[in-house]
Parts: structure tokens; C-alpha cells; sequence
């Protein structure tokens, strides 16, 4: 283990919204962090998902698996229709247009980093709720800030061991609204059908190989119609398309390095924050796949590009798309 854990020049990697304007609403792992909590909404109607992103420093890892995982089951007692933890491995090449010869590079980059030291874990947090009601009365906020931030440490050498640096790294939290979502037996755009999806996550099972993929964006806020109406067009392109499109089975070929083969997405879903950052607004679009590969090779389907081309003219930071894997499910009891 070297002293390049995180050091306080490396606790910048994401900073705050105000460090420098607008392009620093977004990091390379994700939505830069703030200072402050998640804030509640007490209007939105249908169901809603409190979103944390942070880091945990390699040496603290064990004691912050186990705080999450209580903070997991606190939410379940509380009513939550499921929460999940998801670890980041990689990145999108495709997203960013790059030449299909850097296909795949990064998709386990940040794992890799993890490995070797130089880089903390990244995490994401999804904890759904069926109204802001339920959200409200379960705490999400105040729970992650008594079992899980004390494990959020920067960790810092001290005569050859690491210790905690004395405040934890900032956290990005926000609430989310559902805009659509989508798998292999439909769309899903009214609240009822929404809850029923969110309640049962696909990558609930122990052990599965499946990869998230989690498209952070901002739009203009004032466009936020406009681009819905687009964006789920992509979501259902997403969702149908396949290669070959021969498939006797209707999903397609496994995705590969040297193939442009990809099976239709597992799941898919649009998120919307329930408040703007100033003039903008935040999208994740996080959808579900068979592999990196399945992913990668749908972004170079013409169908594909002739669907996302809208949305991306619509998007003015980002986009920013890390790879996932599922570390923790955990389901309404």
C-alpha cells in the first residue's frame, strides 16, 4: 500500500458544485459532490429514489461494508421498496465517441486503480421509495449520516500505517423521480408500473455478472419536456434493439471484443432530480446489461445512433458513463 491512498490533493477529485461553474457539476466518476444533503421534496407525487455517490479508502473497507449493510437493512425496516449498493469498475469509451479500437479500454479501470492503491472505491447508493411520504418518514439522510460518513474517510500514511484524515470526503446525494424505465417485458411510464419495476430490482440476485451502466448528464433546465420526450425514445431503442437482428430468441448474441454482436438491455431506466442546480437539471440514465461488451457494441448500432444523436444535442455537461457491478440488494420485507 503506497501513500497515494488519498492524499488531501487527491480528496479534490470531485469537488464541489461552486468550485468552477457549471462544468463542475460533473466529475469522471460521476455527479461532483456537495456539501449538503439530499433535500426531500414535499410536492413530487409517485415513487422516488434518494441517490448517494462516494468514496471509501481501501483500509476501511471492511468497516464500511458492514455499516452499509446495516444502513441496507435500517432502510428495509423502514419501508424502502429495495436498496442497492453498486461498486464502479470502469468507463464508457463508446459514449464518448472515442474510435471503436478504444472499445471496452477502460471497462475495468477503476477497479484495477482500486487494486493497486491509487485510487479509493467508488460507490453508488439507490434506495427507492414508493412516495416522498415514505422517503420522508424512512430518513435516508439522517441514517447515512450516523452509520455510513464515519467509514468516509480520507485515509492519510502515518509511520508506514493509514489513518483517517480528520474530516470524511464529501458525498454526493440527491433525489430522483423516474421519468420511464423499461426490460425485456415492456415500458414502464405510469406510477403504478413504475413501483412494481423499482420493487424488484433485475440485479437483485447474489453473485450475478451482470454490469451497470450509469449515464450522468445535465441538461438545460427549461428544456427538461423537450428532452424527456427524446430520451425515452432512446430508452425504448434500448430496450428492443438487438444484433443480430436474426436472433431466433428475440435478445440477440452475446456482446465480444471483436464482434459487434449485443443482447437487448436487461433494464433501463431514466432519472430526473427532483430539483434543479441552478439553471440545470440532473439525468442518470442507468441501465442494466448482459456484459460490457453487450453495452459497448450497442452504442456503434446505426438505430442506436440515430436515436441517441437528440439526446446528446440536448445535453450541456457530460455525459459521464461509468460501469458498475452489484454488490447488495436488498428488497421490501
Amino acid at each position: 500500500m503506497t501513500d497515494t491512498i488519498l492524499t488531501p490533493s487527491r480528496r479534490n477529485l470531485l469537488k464541489g458544485v461552486a468550485a468552477s461553474g457549471p462544468a463542475a457539476l460533473l466529475a469522471a466518476t460521476g455527479f461532483a459532490a456537495t456539501a449538503k444533503a439530499a433535500e426531500v421534496p414535499t410536492t413530487t407525487s409517485g415513487p422516488l429514489t434518494y441517490y448517494a455517490e462516494f468514496r471509501v479508502a481501501q483500509p476501511f473497507k471492511p468497516g464500511f461494508d458492514g455499516s452499509i449493510s446495516e444502513f441496507a437493512k435500517t432502510m428495509q425496516q423502514r419501508g424502502a421498496l429495495a436498496v442497492t449498493i453498486k461498486q464502479m469498475v470502469g468507463d464508457s469509451t463508446m459514449v464518448k465517441n472515442y474510435p471503436e479500437s478504444y472499445k471496452g479500454l477502460l471497462r475495468n479501470a477503476y477497479a484495477e486503480a482500486a487494486k493497486a492503491g491509487t485510487l479509493p472505491l467508488f460507490y453508488s447508493l439507490f434506495v427507492r421509495f414508493e412516495s416522498a411520504k415514505a422517503l420522508a418518514a424512512a430518513k435516508p439522510d439522517a441514517a447515512f449520516d450516523t452509520g455510513v460518513l464515519p467509514h468516509l474517510h480520507g485515509a492519510m500514511m502515518q509511520n508506514g500505517k493509514p489513518v483517517a484524515t480528520p474530516a470524511p470526503m464529501a458525498v454526493y446525494r440527491g433525489i430522483f423521480q423516474t421519468v420511464a424505465a423499461g426490460d425485456r417485458k415492456g415500458i414502464y411510464t405510469n406510477e403504478a408500473d413504475i413501483v412494481r419495476f423499482l420493487a424488484k430490482p433485475v440485479d437483485a440476485a447474489a453473485g450475478n455478472s451482470l454490469i451497470t451502466v450509469g449515464n450522468h448528464a445535465y441538461i438545460a433546465d427549461h428544456v427538461m419536456g423537450p428532452f424527456e420526450q427524446k430520451v425515452v425514445l432512446l430508452l425504448k431503442e434500448a430496450q428492443e434493439t438487438f444484433q443480430p437482428t436474426t436472433a431466433a430468441d428475440g435478445i440477440g448474441q452475446a456482446g465480444a471484443a471483436d464482434n459487434r454482436f449485443y443482447r437487448k438491455a436487461v433494464s433501463t431506466e431514466i432519472l430526473r432530480k427532483s430539483t434543479p442546480d441552478g439553471q440545470h437539471r440532473a439525468y442518470i440514465m442507468h441501465g442494466i446489461w448482459d456484459s460490457v461488451w453487450d453495452h459497448e457494441n450497442s452504442h456503434l448500432d446505426p438505430r442506436f445512433k440515430t436515436a441517441s444523436g437528440p439526446v446528446g444535442a440536448m445535453v450541456d455537461i457530460g455525459p459521464v458513463e461509468p460501469f458498475y457491478t452489484t454488490q447488495m440488494t436488498l428488497t421490501k420485507m
